[in-house]
């Protein structure tokens, strides 16, 4: 089966894109295989589906966002733009009319509902220092063909681990395996910006019977994960002080929505108990009349969407964003 009929909507958008668009190595991969459930045609299934759900909708300046997908040329670029296609995609298909802000001239939120005097700004946020420190440590093990298999204890997961820091975990490492060390032994990070201030970290080095022919690294967390979570939510209230969505929220009525999907184990938490959290939190500062986390994942056109209000809005503001929760079928805290 063609891209074309397999995916009209997707490669009409992809018709020029640039060469090295992520998608790029996607499709060619998908075109090679007959494995109807691998994973990147469901993601591209996805992106599929997303896009026709929004070419019906036919909101209005959907055109810039079509160009700002085909200009994607890294993955994270990309995730930018499919966090906001999916969210216009969530209104469409629950029957929210909206249209895509402009780009260029005054600030306007990524997603305004003009009917409803309320507008969405969408931030994607990437924070994952444990799979950070993986893949280095891995990748570290493997150029050396180290003979041996690692296994990382953290005494709770990090949400961040510095660049400096994850490269002294990994050179202390290799030092140990390259001295023929093998046992248990302890570092620690200091981390003053995080719940836990001290991460401890414990490094087992174990030589297998036969040298390891697949990973080498096998890492764990402690069991707490409170510390994790309010680092989490840390990380989403700092966007409030990003003074170009400070500019954008001042435009309109806007809730900011921070598509936390790979930062740290936040899709594990209830978006129930992410409205609670944030609303907590809300500082009456902020221009911002509510936060959300936005969860999704690669192979599905849907989201899960959280709404936390700030307590001291108007009460036409509360109405309209209580409204919108009731139409996108969300929980309230």
């Amino acid at each position: 089966m063609s891209e074309q009929s397999a995916y009209p909507f997707l490669s009409r958008w992809m018709a020029g894109a640039k060469a090295n668009h992520p998608l790029s190595r996607m499709i060619d991969a998908d075109a090679k295989t007959d494995d109807s459930q691998s994973g990147s045609r469901a993601a591209l299934a996805a992106y599929d589906t997303i896009i026709e759900t929004l070419e019906v909708a036919s909101p209005l300046r959907l055109d810039g966002e079509r160009a700002e997908f085909r200009r994607a040329d890294t993955d994270d670029a990309l995730l930018i733009v499919r966090a906001e296609l999916a969210a216009g995609a969530k209104l469409a298909r629950s029957g929210v009319i909206f249209e895509y802000g402009q780009r260029g001239g005054p600030p306007q939120p990524d997603l305004i509902l003009s009917a409803r005097d309320l507008a969405i700004e969408v931030k994607t946020r990437r924070l994952d220092g444990f799979e950070n420190l993986n893949e280095e440590l891995e990748s570290a093990l493997a150029e050396i063909n180290a003979p041996v298999v690692v296994q990382v204890l953290f005494d709770e997961r990090p949400l961040i681990l510095k660049p400096a820091d994850r490269a002294r975990v990994v050179e202390w490492t290799i030092e140990r395996v390259q001295r023929r060390e093998r046992g248990i032994a302890e570092m620690s990070v200091q981390q003053p910006w995080a719940a836990r201030h001290r991460l401890l970290i414990a490094v087992q080095i174990i030589e297998p019977e036969a040298p390891p022919t697949g990973r080498r690294l096998i890492t764990h967390t402690g069991g707490t994960l409170s510390g994790h979570f309010q680092d989490l939510e840390t990380a989403v209230l700092e966007i409030l002080n990003d003074g170009q969505k400070i500019r954008q929220a001042e435009a309109m009525p806007t809730i900011l929505m921070v598509e936390a999907s790979r930062s740290g184990l936040a899709w594990m938490r209830p978006q129930r108990t992410w409205a609670t959290r944030l609303a907590e939190q809300l500082p009456g500062t902020t221009p911002f009349r509510g936060v959300g986390v936005m969860i999704s994942s690669l192979d599905s056109p849907d989201v899960s969407l959280s709404i936390g209000v700030r307590r001291d809005v108007s009460p036409s503001d509360a109405s309209a964003i209580h409204r919108l929760a009731k139409d996108l079928g969300l929980s309230g805290p």
